[in-house]
């Protein structure tokens, strides 16, 4: 945002330098970007009277000129221009002066004719794109005077970054009112004028239906305006402000906008169809804006509309077909207050910025929204003329932000701060509109309306903090307690040692991918101001975001991806909200390439499988794997719960076909998860000595129904065979020829071991024959 000095200087008298003025701008929490000085950058080129103009003799486009600065002898100059004459006054830039553009004049010949200066056009001074010739004064400009202080060029023009919490200072009368303040100056606050209405002239009523995002809306209707080009010196304004001139109306309101930081907007009357109202855009609702984009509508869009349809995207711009024009004779004026969520959740999804929208989305002041709309009418109806109709307003302004009140202690301000809070620092804030109560210890604070920023205790320190100066706070360590050493999460760490490589994704996703793994049950946190429609609502999942970065990867080239996700998920728990500590998986593609011993493989099931096992074995933990065809977005026969002791700590499985076709993978996907905060402490570690006493190894082979569990079938071994049994697992697994249509073939190995004695041939088969009784009894299994 651009803000010429002398706009400050008519609302309080700043006597101070323009550095001191960045000083204090930049102290106050304000950004100075830079300083334009267009006075200073034509120092050195003043008034001169032509006093003698002939051709040059050897040139028939020159001319040579003598020219009267006010100096003992007039300057010899060669001219290109033509269209001056003798007794014309023309800026003149003397050797050794450097122009705007970088060009440093110097004394030289030109086709054998010496030339002391050179007179310059509006280009050249830096006062406009292109000139057609020299720029020619009025005859009372005094000779030899700088020109920059004749023309009246601005002393400085400040570039600022207002902070997306300070909307209160996007105009001249904000920072102006901050600078009065800090610098104990008196300050020209707006004040309401009131036009005298035209009872002939009706303006359109305004119907507030959308109320929660427009608590207040006024109108006026201006009959007779004669529309044309705004003058000299508020085109000159607007342009030092970094905005373009449109035309007489359009710039009255940006000028307005500028001064009191109050975005306005203009209908062509005639082009508006009965009354306005302010409402939620409708379904399939289509709106042409002013920079002739066609913007389709959702219903989250707030809009100004009149009976037909919307001529307006509240707070950002207006519509083509009812823009104020040169022809335009009847126009309404719309001055509003938009919620600053409404209108940064539409500027965002349109992709739409604009100077009213930047200000809207800050949050504006609610005193300003009659207070400019009563000014900017007296400005059109004094140039352009008018019969100026009633005010419509609808709604109430004093409810936005009315009685704010903190309750806070110095004490506590001064302990964050690490400095004393002078009773005079008081002053300052009550001269920035706060009401500061302070009684001892205690402090009450009445916050302006105009400052949405402030709302706790720790905003007031901030406040105090940046009036006494953020260089002024001690630089020293605040003091810490001591207290026993945090355990450090080594969930990630683990997961990159198992080969997988880590990713960090957004906890805001579309709500279609959370129904990818989330069944919809009403529990999602939904985003009431989102990013995007792609970022609704919190994950319930991490799966979604490992998938968009695997579709990101597999369509650069990579072969396979392996990652994993340490991160939380969120959901509603009754009227509270429940989030979860997550770590998750994702496997697809290339597990192992081609090699000239082998031939490359994809990854699997039990790839992942062996991974999360391997994870659970470092923190000394066991999984059981439970077969479930229910989980939501994965593939039936491939999907398990994991069990930990009693608890449901995990999912794990391949993701289904339609949901991977969806993030355009066409290999399997295989993805896990585990609920960190739902783990069992792991088994303590412990020393067991290297047995002395050799182990037997025996396998048992048996017949089973197809659709039996291997982790049961385990667990039973593992009971029936008691304490010598050292360890168990399934060695082998075939249907086909020789197998009964039904059954499965079903090999156990397991390993006896007695750390006291070496075991007999009776102890093996004592174990064998109780393996085999207990898994006849339990499965109807046979041995083979």
């Amino acid at each position: 945002m651009k803000i010429p000095f002398s706009w400050l200087k008519e609302h309080t008298p700043i006597k101070v330098s323009v550095d001191e003025v960045v000083d204090a701008l930049i102290r106050l929490g304000h950004e100075v970007e830079g300083v334009e000085t267009p006075r200073q950058d034509v120092q050195g080129v003043v008034v001169g009277k032509i006093v003698e103009k002939v051709p040059h003799p050897d040139a028939d486009r020159l001319s040579l000129l003598k020219v009267d600065i006010g100096k003992d002898e007039p300057l010899a100059i060669v001219c290109g221009a033509s269209n001056m004459d003798v007794g014309d006054k023309v800026p003149v830039a003397t050797v050794g002066t450097t122009l705007p553009g970088g060009m440093t004049i110097k004394k030289g010949k030109i086709r054998g004719e010496v030339s002391f200066g050179m007179c310059c056009s509006e280009a050249e001074l830096g006062l406009a794109e292109e000139a057609e010739g020299l720029l020619i004064l009025s005859a009372d400009a005094p000779v030899g005077m700088e020109v920059g202080e004749w023309l009246g060029l601005e002393e400085a023009v400040f570039d600022l970054s207002i902070t997306p919490n300070r909307g209160d200072c996007m105009s001249a009368h904000g920072l102006a009112r901050e600078l009065a303040a800090d610098m104990v100056l008196p300050m020209a606050h707006a004040k309401m004028i009131c036009l005298e209405d035209d009872a002939s002239v009706v303006s359109p009523r305004a119907e507030i239906i959308a109320r929660e995002d427009c608590p207040c809306y006024l109108s006026r209707r201006i009959e007779g305006v004669h529309v044309t080009a705004s003058p000299a010196w508020m085109q000159q304004g607007l342009l030092l402000a970094g905005m373009r001139p449109v035309n007489g109306i359009v710039d009255v309101l940006n000028y307005t906008m500028l001064y009191l930081g109050q975005p306005m907007h203009a209908f062509d009357a005639d082009k508006l169809q009965g009354d306005l109202q302010v409402r939620r855009a409708g379904p399939g609702e289509s709106f042409v804006a002013l920079d002739g984009r066609n913007l389709q509508l959702t219903d989250e869009d707030l809009v100004v509309a009149d009976a037909e349809h919307a001529v307006a995207l509240a707070g950002i711009m207006g519509s083509e077909d009812s823009a104020v024009n040169e022809n335009t004779v009847n126009i309404v004026l719309e001055s509003a207050y938009f919620r600053p969520a409404s209108v940064s959740r539409s500027r965002r999804y349109h992709g739409m910025v604009s100077e009213a929208s930047m200000r809207f989305e800050r949050g504006v002041d609610p005193a300003m929204v009659e207070i400019a709309l009563q000014q900017a009418s007296k400005i059109i109806v004094d140039l352009y003329g008018g019969r100026p109709g009633a005010v419509e307003r609808a709604g109430n302004i004093r409810q936005v932000n009315a009685r704010r009140t903190i309750h806070c202690r110095v004490s506590d301000i001064e302990a964050r701060l690490g400095i004393a809070i002078p009773e005079a620092v008081d002053q300052t804030l009550e001269r920035m509109g706060f009401s500061i109560h302070r009684q001892e210890d205690s402090l009450k604070v009445s916050v302006p309306a105009f400052r949405h920023d402030v709302a706790i205790a720790e905003d007031m320190a901030e406040e105090y903090a940046r009036i006494i100066g953020f260089d002024r706070i001690p630089e020293r360590m605040p003091p810490l307690l001591a207290k026993g050493v945090e355990p450090v999460d080594d969930s990630v760490r683990l997961a990159v040692a198992g080969d997988a490589v880590q990713v960090i994704t957004y906890a805001f996703i579309a709500a279609e991918e959370q129904r990818h793994f989330v069944s919809d049950d009403g529990r999602d946190l939904v985003l009431s101001n989102p990013i995007s429609e792609s970022m609704r609502v919190m994950r319930r999942s991490l799966w979604p975001g490992l998938l968009n970065v695997a579709k990101y990867n597999m369509n650069r080239q990579q072969a396979g991806v392996s990652l994993v996700e340490h991160g939380r998920i969120y959901e509603l728990a009754g009227e509270s909200r429940r989030e979860h500590n997550m770590l998750a998986w994702l496997m697809a593609g290339e597990k192992e390439a081609d090699q000239w011993y082998a031939r490359g493989r994809a990854a699997d099931f039990f790839d992942l499988k062996g991974a999360v096992d391997a994870w659970l074995a470092k923190r000394r933990l066991a999984a059981r794997w439970i077969a479930d065809d229910t989980l939501t977005g994965l593939q039936p026969g491939q999907a398990a719960r994991i069990m930990a002791g009693k608890n449901h700590v995990g999912m794990i499985g391949r993701v289904a076909r339609d949901v991977a076709e969806y993030y355009e993978l066409d290999m399997p996907v295989y993805v896990a998860a585990l609920d960190l905060d739902l783990l069992p402490q792991g088994r303590p570690a412990r020393y067991v000595p290297v047995a002395e006493f050799p182990g037997v190894q025996r396998d048992l082979v048996f017949l089973f129904d197809r659709n039996v569990i291997a982790e049961k079938v385990i667990r039973c071994v593992q009971q029936a065979a008691g304490r010598l049994l050292a360890d168990a697992y399934v060695f082998d697994v075939y249907h086909g020829q020789g197998v009964p249509e039904g059954k499965i073939s079903m090999g156990i190995r397991f390993t006896l071991q007695d750390a006291s004695r070496t075991l007999t041939q009776a102890d093996s088969d004592a174990v064998s024959e109780a393996i085999v009784a207990a898994v006849e009894q339990k499965f109807g299994a046979s041995l083979r």
